[in-house]
């Protein structure tokens, strides 16, 4: 009874203006601390997952308590590395070791000297860095121009700063006049404290460059008959793990940026760390055993993870203190081959960046370089770029900055020579990947307007939680229509050129044999510079026969097209028209034709066919790309016959197909063709 009265008396107190406000809050407090324990148990999970490993020595009863690289024998069966300056491990990651990404967790430690103890001094320092510098980095200046260079000094900053480091100087061919640093200097001075290396350091003569025994090198890709399979690919004489292409004019000043170049190079990225983690922690659950089925275990109900799963490959670039700060330098690369086609997409987006526009030094593994077919081609670095997107090869921007040296092309006659220089390899470029096409589009994001963060390119680790929010900012970016930049308004545009056929030139179809042309072979659709060689004959054809009044319709092959696609097929290489016989005297060049080949004002090139009597009219003389011209003769009544001609294309059919006609859209323009248009194709057997 007792309790009754006090519920009653609670319920009455909570109908009140305060006992309402309690219960408010009540329930806000509770919200609150439901919210807070999610948060919590989502990072302490966190936690957990990245460094399964460990808590997985600890229930074991292990070697958890060992740290750094003394650990790795007992812990990895592997033999510890040697103790190397600056960076403190040597990844094991990319042997495959599922443990290895253990090791990329470990810290800078202090140098340990041969003896087992610790540097004594800066100077001793500097040496075992410059060791390790010498032992991974081989450095090769691969992109100058004969007749305006820094490469004197820039040799000279990094055999300086790094003395006794392998640096290649590799050209296009043998230049000529000889370049400076073919004179017999010797070697500049040893900078930073560090000392020679080889001969010198034995207290010999120190070699000069280019001379036999001398770390600075010179190859030319030319071709000759004398030199060695070696000599013809200068990556066959790297002996280093990676190789650092450094452009023109360059001077450094530390070793800092590049032991982060080194790190950032062999760091996996977060899907692949935690992939590394999940596996390692799956071992030493299953004793070493198999981990397929092991669903409970980490990856969810019957995953299985790949231990034979190649690392990631990755290209590390640096840009250079002299780079504009607002000018796009993310270029995105799309190479469609069957089409014939190459679209650089040019922006300021940094997540997916496929080829950096501006000036910048490049790290690549050195086996990376020998998988290429071609990395060392010109125009460097934008052959080996494309052959970089087509394996796979993921690219990070790192945020510091290397110092430039002089500045070139600074007269009008030499950035004249280096356009025109740059132009011709360009065009060559694209002969060598038959590249007909080339997109180019210029724009910018404006990322004020996007909500939510982005995740900066380069970063090591990023999650995926992350990686999905910056694509939903992706999709709220806005184009902007112009930037500033050189205190010039660029306007953003899209800029298509053809490297292909022209008037003075022949056709890129060539013979056709059974209807197909070659390139049907090989898996590719007409050339792009083809199909608008194509489309300009056939539109210079309808003109004239409209302005003189020649009663023509689309036919055959390319009345199908209209119909399904209202434009030519990837793979067609002509257009017929069909046209009443009768109307032959109408037109001027179709009367010059009949008797020889008559070339019009515009260029286009009309005759009559050797295997028929029919018209032909030709891009030019040279070029045959061409519009086929069909007579037909009406005369007779029931039936159109064809005037003169044979094959396939030469089918009667009955006049009321042509009375009357009807129109269809072809290349963006209302073109005359039979009505009942599905019928007379089935009439003439066109599929």
């Amino acid at each position: 009874m007792r309790f009754r009265v006090e519920c009653q008396r609670v319920c009455s107190f909570m109908k009140t203006p305060g006992g309402k406000m309690r219960m408010k809050y009540g329930k806000l407090f509770i919200l609150f601390m439901i919210c807070f324990n999610l948060i919590v148990f989502y990072y302490s999970w966190k936690y957990f997952l990245t460094s399964g490993h460990y808590l997985a020595e600890s229930l074991t009863g292990g070697e958890g308590r060992l740290r750094g690289p003394a650990a790795l024998p007992r812990r990895f069966g592997v033999v510890a590395p040697d103790s190397i300056p600056l960076v403190s491990y040597e990844s094991s990651y990319r042997a495959g070791d599922p443990g290895g990404a253990t090791l990329n967790r470990l810290r800078l430690q202090p140098t340990l000297t041969e003896d087992g103890g610790r540097p004594g001094s800066a100077r001793e320092r500097v040496q075992h860095t410059n060791g390790y510098l010498r032992k991974s980095i081989t450095f090769v200046f691969r992109d100058f121009y004969d007749f305006d260079n820094d490469l004197l000094q820039s040799i000279g900053s990094v055999t300086a700063l790094i003395p006794g480091v392998s640096v290649f100087v590799i050209a296009p061919e043998l230049p000529y006049p000889p370049l400076d640093i073919f004179n017999p200097l010797p070697a500049p001075a040893t900078g930073g404290g560090g000392n020679q290396s080889g001969r010198a350091a034995a207290g010999g003569p120190t070699p000069a460059w280019f001379a036999e025994g001398s770390n600075v090198r010179f190859f030319h890709l030319a071709y000759d008959v004398t030199k060695t399979l070696k000599d013809t690919f200068p990556v066959l004489h790297v002996s280093t793990r990676y190789v650092l292409f450094m452009p023109d004019s360059v001077r450094l000043t530390g070793r800092g940026l590049l032991s982060r170049m080194l790190r950032e190079i062999d760091t996996p990225s977060g899907s692949e760390l935690l992939l590394q983690q999940h596996q390692h922690l799956l071992l030493k659950q299953n004793g070493h055993g198999g981990i397929s089925g092991a669903g409970g275990g980490g990856g969810g109900g019957g995953a299985s993870f790949d231990l034979n799963r190649k690392p990631e490959r990755r290209i590390v670039a640096v840009p250079f203190g002299s780079n504009g700060k607002g000018a796009a330098n993310c270029v995105q690369l799309q190479l469609d081959l069957p089409n014939w086609t190459l679209e650089y997409v040019t922006g300021n987006e940094t997540e997916r960046c496929d080829m950096f526009k501006q000036k910048h030094a490049i790290l690549v593994e050195t086996e990376l370089l020998r998988e290429m077919p071609d990395a060392l081609a010109s125009p460097f670095p934008d052959v080996f770029y494309i052959q970089a997107k087509l394996a796979g090869v993921k690219k990070v921007l790192l945020s510091g900055a290397f110092q430039d040296g002089r500045k070139l092309f600074t007269s009008y006659h030499t950035k004249t020579k280096r356009r025109n220089q740059r132009k011709e390899q360009f065009k060559a470029l694209y002969r060598r990947l038959q590249v007909k096409k080339v997109i180019r589009k210029n724009y910018l994001y404006d990322k004020a307007s996007s909500r939510g963060g982005s995740v900066p390119f380069g970063s090591a680790a990023g999650s995926s939680a992350a990686a999905g929010a910056a694509a939903g900012a992706n999709a709220r970016r806005k184009y902007v229509k112009s930037y500033e930049h050189n205190n010039q308004t660029i306007s953003l545009l899209t800029e298509i050129t053809f490297y292909g056929c022209e008037k003075q030139t022949r056709s890129c179809i060539g013979q056709v044999h059974n209807g197909r042309p070659f390139y049907r072979y090989l898996g590719r659709n007409t050339p792009p510079c083809c199909l608008e060689k194509l489309k300009a004959v056939f539109r210079h054809v309808v003109d004239e026969f409209e302005n003189v009044g020649i009663r023509y319709w689309l036919d055959n092959r390319a009345l199908r097209d209209a119909i399904e696609l209202k434009g030519l097929a990837p793979d067609a290489y002509e257009i017929d028209l069909s046209f009443n016989g009768d109307d032959v005297q109408r037109s001027v060049a179709l009367r010059k034709a009949q008797t020889r080949p008559h070339t019009d004002e515009a260029g286009f090139h009309w005759l009559k066919a050797t295997d028929g009597h029919y018209f032909r009219v030709q891009y030019s003389k040279q070029n045959t790309i061409a519009v086929n011209l069909l007579p037909f003769d009406l005369s007779s009544g029931e039936l159109v016959r064809p005037s003169g001609f044979y094959g396939w294309k030469a089918r009667k059919f009955s006049v009321e197909f042509l009375h009357p006609m009807s129109t269809v859209l072809f290349l963006g323009k209302p073109i005359m063709c039979p009505n009942n248009v599905i019928e007379y194709l089935e009439v003439k057997k066109v599929k």
